[in-house]
């Protein structure tokens, strides 16, 4: 995996050491809100995501998570992931970032920086990415619109969260539209 590196920010593998914060993370309300995590998240969950999910979507092929870490020594503070899609050229990015960490535009540097490398025919190659949210969550939206994702054709669809359909819209951004 390509470690990644922006003027305030390291991106690279989730480590045995980001376990606590994993675990700290995906249990706050809030993100748990949005993201369909397992209810509640236990070590164990945070310690499959570190030692098996992760390792596993680099080995496939299938997808690639970055943490995101203020410094090389630090723990995480988030994690983006980019997952291949079933149409060729195609990738969808998903993130999550620590609540101590919000509101500062770290995620927004991560973000911009993964989907570049994402995009570019020298990193991963893909010709667009696509970004699902639910309406509501406007930080989300923000978020994409930030990075340069269009909504303009995105029509809504329905998605299984925890057993209950909710309305979704997915926007795509492709290597021209990014911004940052």
């Amino acid at each position: 995996m390509q470690a990644l590196r922006t003027a305030r920010l390291v991106l690279d593998t989730p480590r045995e050491t980001d376990i606590p914060a994993v675990l700290q993370a995906c249990s706050d309300p809030e993100l748990l809100r949005w993201i369909p995590l397992p209810q509640p998240y236990t070590l164990e969950n945070a310690e499959f995501f570190v030692r098996s999910y992760c390792p596993h979507g680099l080995a496939s092929g299938r997808f690639t998570v970055w943490a995101v870490r203020q410094s090389d020594t630090l723990p995480l503070v988030g994690v983006v992931e980019v997952r291949r899609d079933e149409s060729a050229g195609a990738a969808s990015v998903g993130c999550w970032l620590t609540p101590s960490a919000r509101r500062r535009g770290v995620m927004t540097e991560a973000l911009t920086a993964v989907c570049a490398y994402a995009l570019a025919p020298d990193g991963l190659g893909f010709e667009r990415l696509g970004w699902e949210y639910l309406p509501g969550n406007e930080a989300s939206r923000r978020l994409a619109d930030a990075v340069g994702f269009d909504f303009s054709a995105a029509e809504p669809h329905t998605v299984d969260f925890r057993g209950e359909e909710r309305e979704a819209l997915t926007g795509v951004l492709r290597r021209d539209g990014l911004r940052g």
